[in-house]
């Protein structure tokens, strides 16, 4: 199949010529600013022009540490203008591994919103590069530094040159689509972090299968960015935007989400499970703000649409519809098409209770190495478990130990720096082996079992796979997360993290009053959890079966080191870190 565009410079600069491209909207001290097309494209080229004359091209690569804003997009077109690499970081990693990425990539050059939103440990950092930019003008620039506005006034008395238009096009032309437009370090729960090579061939012909099967248009949708794009998923998705040419929303904080959504009313969004758990319970928790029968009603409303299959209909789902289910949906603005989730798993009951009242929820699965996506569910082609039907472009199919195998043309071609490594990672005829167990249905769904390297061995001899355990044990409303410990253990025990708010609900407390390190021991919080398990349990074969649990009040948080970028717990940081509650349970 042909590409759209050779890459994606090309698909972003096509597009801001049509006239009823909508610009982009970006929140800001509660106001939000506009972007127009004619602002997007000049900016573009103003910054392409200075980065070029400040020595950015195919040997001196660009690292962005910024939050989500145009401006990350437009620092990540203009490097590729220039024939660089852009590098996404995370700010909370540590300063060895941003160190070992930065040096991996040959990043010359960095992009910060500001040096005070650095962690300490980074602000060190900074001296080591060619050149800083920072977006935030209102803060101090490190002795190396540029601010953003200087830049693009760089760019502007370029572009006054007679030639500088025959250099722009010049650029587009000779960007060829295996070209690689930046490389991604994989966040990983284990192990140094990997670079993924990926061209504007990968990305584009991953574009061009999503545009293919939804059915978003210009004129009458609009979407909500609040994933950072350092996550390439994030990524993926607002080129796809641009690519259809619809409205986009930067959102300033992920926890404003709920006020934004009432406020654009946006058709279309991508998150990751942890976002719509937080709807979730805010849903959950408005009930407790009611009273009498009222309250009564929602209460059993919720019920059946945690547990009611979604494609049933009934009376009292028709009853709930109209008195409860479409007053939820009118709070985040109801009008979407999609909510597409992705990264990690979903939990069943929320995702059955989201979809009862009405929320048209996706989830998908994918993978870095595949740009990112290998199959999502859609309008008409959805099952709950599962995590959809491949992309047309890609070849799917189930190897040795059941390993889910992947092939086709937005799969990488391996890791950057790791010749010896990138020789174990595809099968003899071409299939990448994505680590992940899982099992394909007669229908073509793809359902995900765990991940093979994480696969759990008893002192005993026996296997356990956490992540089917895990999720079931984070589909209480009292866990936040749970970590299953078997490995070389006689047998399997849990570390469960608390859900402070579910918890505080059902204790009756006020914020002010909860303690969750108090709470942990609550006799009420404790026979739940207990009866929780033992029906786990049942489910379980008995060499996989939670012979012992404890309880964590910490916050889960990336800040602490327990959750990667794209939140899924570390599994060897949160071992290390609580590794006498562990030897508690064995002791």
């Amino acid at each position: 199949m042909s590409l759209l565009y050779p890459s994606l410079c090309a698909l972003f600069v096509e597009n801001c010529k049509r006239e009823d491209f909508p610009g982009w909207y970006l929140r800001k001290n509660g106001q939000w600013v506009f972007y127009s097309r004619e602002t997007l494209r000049n900016h573009l080229f103003y910054l392409s022009l200075a980065l070029h004359k400040r020595g950015i091209n195919s040997n001196n690569n660009l690292g962005i540490i910024a939050p989500t804003s145009p401006n990350w997009i437009l620092a990540d077109l203009a490097t590729q203008m220039c024939h660089g690499i852009t590098v996404p970081l995370f700010p909370n990693i540590s300063s060895k591994n941003f160190l070992y990425q930065c040096e991996d990539a040959n990043v010359k050059f960095l992009i910060i919103e500001n040096t005070t939103c650095l962690e300490k440990n980074l602000q060190e950092t900074l001296s080591s590069f060619q050149l800083i930019i920072s977006i935030d003008s209102s803060e101090p620039n490190p002795p190396n530094g540029i601010y953003w506005d200087d830049l693009l006034k760089e760019g502007r008395a370029l572009a006054e040159s007679k030639d500088m238009g025959d250099w722009i096009r010049e650029q587009l032309h000779s960007i060829s689509p295996d070209d690689i437009f930046s490389i991604i370090y994989t966040s990983g729960s284990t192990g140094r972090p990997k670079g993924v090579a990926l061209s504007h061939r990968h990305m584009i012909s991953q574009l061009r299968s999503v545009h293919s099967i939804l059915d978003l248009n210009r004129h009458n949708d609009s979407a909500l960015s609040i994933l950072p794009i350092a996550h390439v998923f994030e990524r993926m998705t607002l080129y796809y935007y641009t690519l259809v040419g619809i409205k986009i929303y930067f959102a300033d904080d992920p926890r404003n989400a709920a006020t934004l959504l009432q406020e654009i009313k946006p058709t279309v969004m991508t998150v990751v499970p942890r976002i719509l758990e937080r709807l979730y319970e805010k849903m959950i928790a408005a009930a407790d703000h009611r009273s009498g029968i009222n309250k009564l009603l929602i209460k059993k409303a919720i019920r059946l649409a945690k547990i009611q299959d979604p494609e049933k209909r009934s009376i009292c789902k028709k009853i709930y519809e109209k008195l409860v289910y479409k007053k939820m949906r009118a709070a985040i603005g109801d009008r979407f098409k999609y909510i597409i989730s992705g990264s990690s798993a979903l939990n069943k009951s929320i995702n059955r209770f989201l979809l009862n009242i009405g929320l048209p929820v996706y989830e998908g699965y994918g993978l870095t190495e595949c740009s990112p996506v290998v199959s999502f569910n859609y309008k008409n082609h959805s099952k709950i478990g599962s995590v959809g039907q491949k992309l047309n472009h890609l070849e799917v199919k189930i190897g040795p130990q059941n390993e889910i195998l992947v092939k086709g043309e937005s799969v990488f071609n391996g890791y950057h720096n790791q010749e010896e490594y990138n020789r174990t990672i595809f099968t003899e005829d071409g299939f990448f082996k994505t680590g992940d167990e899982g099992y394909i249905d007669e229908n073509g769904f793809l359902f995900i079992i765990g991940r093979i390297k994480e696969m759990l061995k008893t002192s005993t001899g026996k296997y356990v796979s956490p992540l089917p355990i895990e999720l079931e044990l984070s589909r209480h409303p009292f866990i936040e997360a749970a970590l299953v410990i078997a490995n070389d253990r006689k047998y399997v025990s849990s570390l469960l993290f608390i859900n402070f708010e579910n918890t505080r609900r059902h204790l009756k407390l006020s914020h002010e009053d909860f303690d969750p390190y108090k709470a942990i021991y609550s006799k009420r919080v404790q026979q739940a959890i207990e009866r929780h398990i033992h029906n786990v349990n049942k489910k379980l074969n008995h060499w996989e079966q939670i012979q012992k649990w404890t309880l964590i009040a910490d916050p889960l948080n990336i800040e602490s080191g327990l959750l990667t970028p794209t939140l899924k717990l570390r599994r060897k940081a949160a071992e290390s870190i609580y590794h006498l509650d562990i030897e508690k349970m064995y002791s």
